[in-house]
């Protein structure tokens, strides 16, 4: 019996599987099932002039070759432990790009063709977003590389090719801290929890929560690929804006580090709050747990949490697998300069840092749309439970605010009022499709 294609593969991959889907690794991009892993980042957004489409196609066509695929990471990554940075490099398309070079509507979901302007997620309006996201992108080019000079080199490169036949602007993210210790600008660990896609990143055994993941919650077979291996996935790429100084200022005093903890879910070091009360410092946080199992009133964390709220790992109402096929594979990274450690308060940033927030998925109906506008921006999700909106990332429609309850004290059944939000402003964003490499081969 065959096997099954690539994008409907329910269980992590095995190093057999590797073997098996090489062709379809190979013409898929990377930066899906795992991040990229470089410390700097330049996102290239591309909007092409009119009736330049031939000179458009002719230029995807040559990056084609540049394009870094999953095949390819793999051996990077290998390289990159020994020392070596290599430049990874992605592209994706937007809904207005494929029609800008001539692929109709209906071959990809309602929700890509309508894109994040009309997706209905009470995100500040359009006219609001930063200049450039206000005008049609057709496409998005991704460096990846350690040395930021060599990103400066490709973009350079880049605006040399596209000269006088599109408009380009770029966002630079960095990250912040070792690779494995990561964190943003609240100062939080992030990467953690991600959906695993390899069975041999998922350590041991796990009871309550594998972060094991297959396939088909990323993949779908790329409509204009040129077999029924080419896959691609749905990338969504927002710019979210942190206000730092106003964030710290509401989680000081005594209990600032158990506030924070409970408007995130966790602590600075990713110690779960619905574990422990305090911090506890370890190689890895703490990660086989189920809300339900161990805090199902929300004794310690509360439902509000950022964390609980998008992945609320068996407290949702769904059927666990189906909860579990909501989740998302994030891949963004901070853009700003980082914050120094132990600055002064009065100067922590208000503007100008922030995530360049991405995630991959299947669908954008069932995924990331679901999660942001049913899950974060919902005040009354969990069902029955009257927990507010997520403090970080929800967008209550008509801007009403509810105020948030936390457990005082930790693990009892009494609340106190917090008041937190509007500490993360979306700046703008669009929705993308990363095309098989052999799809934009065939371009030309």
């Amino acid at each position: 019996m065959p096997p099954l294609p690539l994008s409907l593969l329910d269980r992590p991959l095995s190093d057999t599987d590797f073997k098996t889907y090489r062709r379809a690794l190979s013409c898929l991009q990377g930066n899906i099932f795992k991040g990229h892993g470089r410390k700097n980042a330049v996102h290239v957004f591309l909007t092409f002039h009119k009736g330049s489409s031939e000179k458009a196609k002719r230029f995807l066509s040559r990056l084609a070759p540049t394009v870094t695929s999953e095949a390819e990471q793999r051996e990077q990554k290998c390289r990159h432990q020994q020392g070596s940075s290599e430049l990874f490099t992605a592209l994706y398309l937007s809904a207005r790009g494929y029609e800008y070079l001539g692929y109709p509507q209906g071959t990809f979901s309602n929700e890509f063709w309508k894109g994040m302007r009309a997706a209905g997620l009470d995100d500040p309006p359009p006219e609001q977003w930063e200049p450039h996201y206000q005008r049609d992108i057709h496409a998005m080019v991704l460096f990846a590389h350690d040395n930021p000079t060599e990103l400066e080199k490709q973009v350079l490169q880049l605006r040399s090719q596209v000269h006088g036949f599109a408009e380009i602007t770029c966002e630079l993210g960095g990250r912040i801290g070792l690779p494995k210790k990561a964190v943003e600008h609240f100062g939080y660990r992030d990467g953690i929890s991600q959906p695993l896609f390899y069975r041999s990143d998922v350590n041991g055994n796990p009871q309550n929560w594998n972060p094991g993941a297959g396939p088909k919650l990323a993949l779908i077979q790329d409509p204009h690929g040129l077999s029924g291996d080419d896959c691609g996935t749905y990338l969504v790429f927002r710019k979210l804006e942190q206000n730092v100084r106003s964030f710290c200022q509401h989680t000081q005093g005594a209990a600032a580090e158990l506030a924070g903890a409970m408007v995130i879910g966790r602590f600075r070091d990713g110690t779960p709050v619905a574990l422990h009360e305090q911090p506890q410092p370890q190689q890895e946080p703490e990660n086989d747990f189920r809300y339900s199992r161990i805090d199902p009133k929300g004794n310690r964390c509360p439902f509000s949490a950022h964390i609980r709220k998008t992945n609320p790992r068996g407290g949702s109402g769904l059927p666990f697998a189906q909860e579990r096929m909501r989740r998302i594979a994030r891949r963004g990274i901070p853009y700003g300069d980082p914050i120094p450690a132990n600055g002064d308060p009065d100067t922590l940033p208000v503007t100008g840092v922030g995530l360049l927030f991405q995630c991959c998925q299947a669908d954008l109906a069932n995924q990331f749309e679901f999660l942001q506008r049913s899950w974060a921006s919902k005040a009354d999700f969990p069902p029955s439970q009257k927990s507010g909106i997520d403090p970080l990332i929800g967008q209550p429609a008509n801007g009403a605010v509810r105020r948030l309850e936390f457990p005082e004290p930790w693990g009892k059944n009494t609340r106190a009022p917090f008041s937190f939000h509007s500490f993360v402003t979306m700046k703008g964003g669009e929705y993308f499709f990363a095309p098989s490499i052999s799809f934009l081969r065939s371009l030309a």
